[in-house]
């Protein structure tokens, strides 16, 4: 047995099943240890950031989204690290981020229509739905004062106004993003390289 076969086989023994939520069918089986961080200290950055030690061999990559099954919890895969022993990979550090969103649609304009087909003086926006029960994470405008160090910003990696979501989820600039219904926000930027996979999306409040 490997010194990989070895780890995973402890992992298993000591942490918590987790499944892989795809579109395509979902992944069960696999164990990861979930860790809070010890380098941060404010309560907003202990709840969205973790990480979990999982097997060499997971399934899991970046842009992921993993759901730990005893506290149905789901976090963003934006990082995934090998770690290597002897000229192999024995285990990989996964960093997580909590979604705080798990219902959100996101939509695009396709075209125009008449809001009431009896009084046709006005057109409002019409909208074709791209991808909608995305989990998410969404942060506002909470950065600043609400951290202690650049430290912490920097592990967090996160600015005001932004939503991480899957890069496989297709966004655009000029989409419209739900988290809940009747709440939208206008895809203003997209930020493609700052995680592998993952797409941040600067927004702002959508009055279309």
């Amino acid at each position: 047995m490997s010194v990989g076969d070895d780890i995973k086989e402890a992992i298993a023994d000591v942490g918590s099943t987790y499944t892989i939520v795809r579109d395509a069918g979902n992944i069960s089986g696999e164990y990861g240890l979930l860790e809070f961080s010890s380098q941060v200290t404010k309560p907003l950055t202990i709840e969205s950031f973790r990480r979990s030690t999982v097997g060499y061999d997971t399934q899991a990559v970046t842009g992921d989204v993993v759901e730990f099954d005893i506290i149905g919890e789901r976090f963003l895969v934006t990082n995934m690290l090998p770690e290597l022993f002897e000229n192999a990979v024995v285990q990989k550090e996964a960093v997580l981020y909590k979604c705080n969103v798990s219902s959100g649609e996101l939509m695009r304009p396709s075209g125009e229509t008449w809001d009431d087909p009896m009084n046709q003086y006005h057109k409002e926006t019409a909208w074709e739905v791209i991808k909608d029960n995305c989990d998410a994470m969404q942060v506002a405008a909470l950065y600043g004062n609400d951290l202690e160090t650049e430290n912490e910003l920097a592990l967090l990696g996160l600015q005001k106004d932004e939503v991480l979501l899957p890069h496989s989820v297709g966004a655009q600039v000029m989409d419209r993003w739900q988290p809940y219904s009747g709440e939208y926000y206008m895809v203003a930027t997209i930020e493609t390289r700052r995680y592998p996979d993952v797409d941040v999306l600067i927004v702002e409040e959508d009055r279309r």
